[in-house]
Formats: C-alpha cells, structure tokens, sequence
C-alpha cells in the first residue's frame, strides 16, 4: 500500500510538472520558429498527403530531403502538363520547407508563367475558358509568392520576383505594387542595382509617380555604373516631361555620352518598349538628332 502511494505521487508531481512547463514549452517553441531556429510542426493535413514514412523521415529532421523528393516529383507534373498536381505538390513542398525561397520563387514561376501560357495555347478549350484558366493560374502564382514573401520577409530574391510579376504588362501588371516590392528589395540593402533601376522603371509607369521617378532617376544616373541605355532614355523622358526643361540639345548633352549615341540609344527605346515606358519627347528628340547628324 505504502508503495502504490509513493507511485501515485510520483505519478501526480509528473503530471503536475508537465502540465506547468507545457505552456511555457509551447511558448518557447513558438520563439524559436518565429526566430527562424525551429521549423513549425507539421500539420495534420501535410502528414496525411505525404505518407507514413515520408512523415517520418520529416519529424525526424530531415523535411529537406522530403521536400526534395516531392521537388522531382513536381518537375514531372511539369513535363506532363498536370498543372493541378503541381500546384499540390508545391504546397507540401514549401510546408516542409517555408524558409528556403527557391521553393517559393520556382513554384510561382511555374504557375503564373508555365501553367497560364500552357492554358492560354491550348486550342481545344474555347477561349474565354483559355483566358479564364491563363488568369486564374497568374493570380495564383502571385498569391503563392506572396506568401513566400510573408515566411520570408527579408529575402530580397523573392521580393524582385514578385516586382517583376506586377510590372509585367502581360501578368495584368500594377505598376505601383511592383515599384513597392522591387523597393523593399533594394532597401534590404543585399539586392543587386539592377533591384534599384527595376524599382524606377516601375515607378516612372505608376500613374501621377513621375517626380519621385525623376528624382529617383536622377539619383541613379549619378552613379556611373547605373547608366545603361534604358536608364538614360527615362531620365531624358522623365526631364523633358517637366515644366519648364531645358532645350532638347542641353537634356541630350546632360543625359547621354554623346549625340549619337544618344540617337542610337533613342531609337532603339522607341521601337523595343515592350514595358510600356513613358515616351514623351523620344519623338521630338530622334528629329532633332537625324537633322543634326545628317549635316556633313
């Protein structure tokens, strides 16, 4: 009898203990996943899809080499078209590995440029169906990036993927949401200029941003190594836009090398402006530079 006691209160001060110490477990738990140090849990649902034994292997510490599993897999539903299974696939993926972005960007990538153009050509299906499916499956590669973007709010990788998203004329762009992402890129200060210029090129398309642009661009062409053609060009639109410019022949002189390579520069960004770039005063300038260089 004496003994049974002992065991009940051994039994109780366990319980006892646990049942203080569990909270404080959740809470620390919680920190550390918050923190990056810990993956979360898996769900019921994730445990579910991927098997016994593939949930196993995950609670055992190894979900990377789960998620590169189903990664193969998934690059088979992409040889074969089935767009739906992909799209399950790389949700299980990016549960069992929510901080590595590749899984975001590449899964995003598949969908919104992969499985909408895929629809968009198939000419079975009647055409407002193509262009119903095309959208839905762009939305939902921005959505799923986006979600990247909030378990991994500080990679600047996945930020310039979604600005290059909105900003894509055929992606039903935003330009201001794609000058707000291709920013925050840049500003986490591990982005390459190439970030910056995007972040102004996005800009400048916003509707009633065209200041910030110029003050943007003009902040960017000082430094020498930002001065591709396309830049150039913008500053000189961006320019000639505001009241009161300078002459044609003092933005010329101020924006580019020289005055042919300013024509040379001018014409090819009239003719290949697939990306919808202001234009203003491009037209007025190609005259100017063909007349003035045609002088012997």
């Amino acid at each position: 009898m004496h003994g049974a006691r002992q065991l009940f209160l051994v039994l109780l001060i366990l319980l006892l203990a646990g049942w203080v110490k569990e909270p404080w477990e959740r809470q620390t738990q919680q920190t550390f996943v918050t923190a990056g140090w810990l993956d979360p849990s898996l769900e019921v649902g994730v445990k579910e899809k991927i098997g016994q034994t593939c949930a196993a292997v995950a609670l055992g510490g190894l979900r990377s080499v789960v998620a590169t599993f189903l990664h193969l897999a998934a690059f088979g539903s992409f040889e074969d078209r089935e767009w739906a299974k992909l799209c399950d696939q790389f949700d299980l993926i990016v549960a069992l590995q929510p901080r590595t972005p590749y899984y975001w960007d590449v899964g995003a990538w598949h969908m919104a440029y992969n499985a909408a153009v895929d629809y968009r050509e198939r000419e079975e299906l009647p055409a407002a169906r193509r262009e119903a499916l095309h959208r839905n499956y762009v939305l939902k590669g921005r959505a799923f990036l986006e979600r990247g973007i909030v378990n991994n709010p500080d990679d600047w990788t996945l930020l310039s993927s979604l600005g290059r998203f909105y900003g894509n004329p055929s992606k039903y762009p935003d330009f201001e949401k794609s000058a707000a992402a291709y920013e925050r890129a840049w500003k986490t200060g591990r982005a390459r200029h190439f970030e910056a210029r995007a972040w102004l090129y996005s800009l400048a398309r916003a509707e009633n941003r065209q200041q910030e642009a110029l003050q943007l661009a003009r902040k960017l062409y000082a430094r020498e190594g930002n001065r591709v053609d396309s830049l150039c060009c913008l500053l000189f639109v961006l320019e000639w836009s505001q009241p009161g410019a300078p002459s044609t022949a003092t933005l010329i002189a101020r924006c580019f090398p020289d005055e042919l390579q300013a024509q040379r520069m001018l014409r090819t960004y009239a003719q290949n402006n697939a990306e919808m770039l202001p234009t203003q005063g491009v037209d007025q300038a190609l005259q100017w530079l063909d007349q003035r260089l045609s002088k012997p």
